[in-house]
């Protein structure tokens, strides 16, 4: 089940909502809270929801161990082995069968059971193990409490990842309120925009447009999966931001403009914030960070961007991307910032476009050979011609979705929502009200006429 199902939007999430209402102020809610969690991940399979259930006591279990061990280097023992274990798990499922299933049909088959959300709830889970071992907070004391933490349906798909330490206190008091519910209803209806009307139309253009060899249709296909992506993640970030408000949990959000970004550091501040800030927290800092020599330090740096790579998949086009993002990292820091300052905004801005539309391409591209194919056609090399009907048809037929996508990745849209705000003073809220439930009723029927698409973090 994912949030764009219609099980989900008129029969799973307001009766979940409703009952919850009834026991939000008792001892049960969080209880009631995981039992609903485990209904929804386990809709899509027992399998999967039998892995969730033991990595949530293995850690649960794990942390506590952690926790009452006094001894640094016994705590520092069982750590190892509480994270070689979720490790474990998370390359039988992600990595074995793609680096090695030609040596079995089998192992071959074991990326496609891999259950969904895995590398995200593992991930969270790993997140409490680190913070416990370095005294950030105490090991949790509740199975369910944590359960929830780790598995809270809003966001065990496609996270966004937990930080158990900043999370901690939310578990015990989460009250829901008017004016939290009202601002999740309106990060749902936020997402669910983001995802149905922009990447889902993305998704189409990517697929009729996929194979054309000409400059002006490689580029479209690049441009496509350039915003499909964006709106498909950070639509996700929102409807999970929104779910968890209407819960009363509050959620940091995900996103933050990114493709506003002046350059690839400031990009990576803004983009898919949580995973990049536990990669910084439970990786970088503990390598040494920065307090290193420059020789460790650039090792550290390429070293992250590595693991995000591999965290993202096994194939050599991820490792590539992730790669290409630690080098423009340290080409940046090392002789790029001073220049990029200088640089007229538009510029800059257009440097960071054009550096995230060739990362994106092989993030894309089943293949290394292809992804670099694709890149050279960015710059007419290897085209079969400037562009061609379809191209054309194409571009101009998705003009309307490229300036909706810009109005809302740029942030205009804030801005003249504010404008007209202003203007509309006493009826604004009349007339947003009923703006939203006029992006209801589109999305409504895009997915009545199935053709809304599953999100595409939920392979990762």
């Amino acid at each position: 089940m994912v949030f764009t199902d219609l099980t989900f939007l008129f029969g799973f999430l307001p009766v979940v909502w409703l009952l919850y209402r009834l026991v939000a102020k008792t001892k049960l809610a969080n209880f009631y809270l995981l039992i609903a969690s485990l209904i929804f991940y386990g809709w899509g399979g027992l399998r999967s929801l039998a892995i969730l259930i033991l990595v949530l006591v293995w850690n649960y279990l794990a942390a506590g161990r952690i926790g009452l061990e006094e001894d640094p280097e016994k705590r520092k023992k069982v750590l190892f082995l509480a994270v070689g274990v979720n490790l474990a798990v998370l390359f039988f499922y992600r990595y074995l069968g793609v680096w090695f299933g030609g040596l079995s049909g089998q192992l071959a088959n074991l990326p496609k059971l891999m259950p969904v959300g895995l590398s995200f709830y593992l991930f969270s889970c790993l997140s409490c193990l680190f913070d416990v071992a370095s005294n950030r907070c105490l090991a949790p004391s509740s199975l369910i409490n944590f359960g929830v933490y780790a598995a809270f349906f809003g966001r065990v798909n496609m996270g966004p990842i937990g930080h158990y330490a900043r999370f901690e206190e939310q578990l015990t008091s989460h009250p829901v309120t008017r004016a939290k519910s009202a601002q999740g209803m309106s990060l749902f209806l936020q997402g669910m925009l983001r995802k149905v009307i922009l990447a889902d139309n993305f998704a189409l253009l990517y697929g009729t447009i996929n194979g054309n060899t000409t400059w002006l249709g490689n580029l479209l296909l690049g441009f496509a999966y350039f915003f499909q992506l964006y709106f498909d993640f950070s639509g996700y970030s929102r409807m999970a931001r929104g779910l968890a408000l209407l819960f009363g949990f509050q959620i940091d959000p995900n996103f933050n403009l990114p493709y506003t970004a002046a350059s690839v550091q400031d990009f990576w501040r803004r983009w898919h914030i949580s995973l990049t800030d536990w990669f910084r927290d439970y990786v970088y800092i503990p390598l040494g960070g920065n307090r290193v020599s420059a020789n460790r330090w650039r090792i550290n740096i390429l070293c992250v961007w590595l693991l995000t790579g591999l965290w993202h998949g096994a194939a050599l086009p991820f490792i590539v991307w992730g790669l290409f993002q630690g080098g423009l990292i340290l080409l940046e820091k090392e002789y790029l910032n001073a220049g990029l300052k200088k640089l007229p905004a538009v510029i800059s801005h257009l440097y960071l476009i054009l550096t995230q539309l060739i990362g994106w391409t092989f993030f894309s591209s089943p293949s290394l050979m292809l992804a670099l194919t694709r890149i050279g056609r960015y710059f007419a090399i290897g085209i079969s011609e400037f562009a061609d009907y379809a191209a054309t048809f194409e571009l101009f037929g998705n003009l309307g979705l490229f300036f909706l996508a810009i109005l809302l990745s740029s942030g205009l849209s804030v801005l003249l929502a504010q404008m007209f705000k202003k203007q509309l003073k006493g009826k604004w809220q009349f007339w947003n009200t009923l703006g939203w439930i006029g992006v209801l009723i589109v999305c409504i029927s895009f997915l009545v006429s199935a053709t809304a698409r599953t999100f595409l973090y939920a392979a990762f």
